[in-house]
């Protein structure tokens, strides 16, 4: 090697050299500015259509003080010190930035700076994969999880998100672009936008399974059969999350993810993301601690109406709560239900929020069949999945309706569960149904009594008395005995229409309408079922659900 090219390799060594060094040095902050500037500002020229016609709907006035950018000079004052911008965000007047120490020092020093808050961040993370077979009791699986929340009834009124944009945000949507499952997506160009806020392009089609997953439980459709119900409908894209990590930092991506998302005119945001015991602590999720609380609420304030996932952390008994943005008040938390069982499946987490506020709101299957990013199909579990399993039915409701606001859409997404007026900490109020919003739900006739001898603080008879429960029963119990001398992977289970088990949810509240003790209890025979409430006192109330007929009883 001559004396020239030795130099040259020296030159570049210590460029390298010196650029590590600067990347170790620099730490995460959020820089927040001092107020904006209000002149020319033109919502028709900033927002997307899509968004003036939602808040219009809404009748929500077309900006506010936090729609307006941040101010371009202290902007630019803080661009030029060099420092890595990581996230501009309208709605908490900060940018989110990577920095040195003499970077900061500047930064903190500049006029235009209200202050500076430093975090720490990065935690490892693992992606749960899925399960590429497609066996036949995974093929009654696939049918099951928009059948059990009806989706022949939306079909009967043509009704399947036409009309509606639905932002997903999650770890990427790898091989999406190219699966067949989103097919008459791509076709009818109703992909609207993509961003990647981890990497600051358009290209979100990396990340791994935990998108393609999520999306087509909301609209995918795999040889002929819906996998979920808003087939119809149109998207926002949105790459928030580190595929190997857990990162404080994905949840300012969430942040501005949510204020692009309102910008580009959605009606729904979907989130199959949380942040929990990485961050937090159990009394922290009263939906004020967070950043993305503080984003989904107010997205929330700008008419859009945010779902998101209850989370999977029931088996931590240390935490055993949801996660946030769920706990935000005006956030739709949906918790996992078994498929086999319409009871709460395992991991699943459980409300109250901290300050014991009912949530989950509703419920749907945490076991489910999704798209695979290498164009396959196959089972997976979490309230991932439940999240956009609510997410498509709400676009197919708001369509039936839209002259609800998303706050109103809420209230009837709740009034819709299966188990509505009954709540619990496990099933919120239940699947919602889309028989409520085609008004074709059938009234339920009493199917049982109580035979009460809680005066003496003992107990309570629960006594079926609907001779249909009890053909069906019998049928169900023929059945069991039929399948547990074979393999049942092998094997069709039956539809939704077919026997299954039923099941009994009673709670008790106090006086202040906090829950106390809720059990559910599987209904095996159709004798009598004998309930001890425990301690009770007057003016208690304890409220029972059984196969759609809700009964309320006031211990006097």
């Amino acid at each position: 090697m001559d004396k020239l090219s030795k130099l040259l390799l020296l030159a570049l060594f210590t460029v390298a050299c010196n650029w590590c060094a600067a990347q170790v040095n620099t730490k995460t902050y959020v820089v927040y500015l001092n107020a904006k500037t209000t002149t020319n500002f033109n919502p028709y020229h900033y927002f997307d259509a899509k968004n003036i016609e939602r808040k219009v709907l809404a009748h929500l006035p077309l900006y506010d003080e936090r729609d307006l950018p941040v101010n371009e000079v202290a902007f630019n004052a803080v661009k030029n010190t060099n420092a890595e911008l990581l996230v501009v965000s309208r709605w908490l007047n900060a940018i989110f930035i990577n920095a040195s120490f003499e970077q900061i020092e500047k930064i903190k020093n500049l006029p235009s700076v209200k202050f500076v808050d430093e975090f720490i961040s990065s935690k490892g993370k693992v992606i749960a994969s899925v399960e590429a077979e497609l066996t036949p009791r995974n093929t009654q699986i696939l049918k099951y999880q928009t059948k059990r929340l009806q989706v022949d009834e939306f079909e009967s009124k043509n009704l399947s998100g036409k009309g509606i944009r639905i932002a997903v945000f999650d770890v990427g949507f790898s091989g999406a672009d190219k699966h067949a499952a989103f097919k008459h997506i791509y076709d009818n160009q109703r992909i609207i936008k993509t961003y990647d806020f981890v990497r600051n392009n358009n290209n979100v089609y990396l990340g791994g399974a935990h998108g393609t997953n999520t999306l087509s439980c909301i609209a995918g459709v795999y040889n002929g059969q819906k996998m979920g119900m808003a087939t119809d409908a149109e998207f926002l894209l949105a790459r928030t999350e580190w595929t190997t990590k857990e990162d404080k930092q994905e949840e300012y991506f969430w942040l501005a993810a949510a204020e692009w998302a309102d910008k580009n005119g959605a009606n729904i945001i979907s989130s199959s993301l949380g942040y929990g015991n990485d961050w937090y602590t159990v009394k922290d999720m009263d939906g004020k601690k967070s950043v993305v609380a503080f984003a989904a609420t107010v997205a929330a304030q700008k008419g859009i109406l945010v779902v998101n996932s209850a989370g999977n952390e029931y088996e931590d008994k240390k935490w055993r709560t949801i996660i946030t943005p769920s706990d935000a008040d005006s956030v739709l938390c949906v918790g996992g239900t078994d498929p086999y069982t319409d009871r709460h499946i395992s991991f699943s987490s459980i409300g109250p929020s901290a300050d014991y506020r009912t949530k989950p709101n509703v419920s749907a299957p945490g076991q489910v069949i999704a798209a695979n990013p290498n164009g396959t199909i196959g089972q997976t579990f979490g309230t991932s999945f439940s999240c956009p399993l609510v997410s498509g039915f709400a676009a197919c409701a708001w369509q039936s309706n839209r002259s609800l606001t998303n706050m109103q859409l809420f209230a009837e997404i709740e009034k819709s569960g299966h188990l509505y007026p009954y709540f619990d900490y496990m099933h919120g109020h239940g699947i919602p149904q889309a028989s409520y919003f085609t008004k074709t739900k059938k009234t339920v006739s009493p199917n049982f009594h109580l035979i009460d001898s809680i005066k003496d603080n003992q107990s309570i008879t629960f006594q079926i008395t609907d001779s249909v429960f009890i053909k069906k029963y019998e049928a169900y119990y023929n059945y069991q005995i039929q399948i547990d001398t074979v393999n049942t992977d092998s094997i069709m289970v039956p539809e939704v229409e077919e026997p299954k088990s039923c099941n009994l949810y009673w709670n008790i509240k106090n006086t202040e309408g906090k829950i106390l003790y809720y059990e559910v209890i599987e209904v095996e025979s159709i004798e009598d079922i004998v309930i001890n409430p425990k301690t009770i006192q007057k003016g208690y109330m304890l409220t029972f659900h059984f196969e759609g007929y809700t009964l309320t009883k006031t211990i006097e």
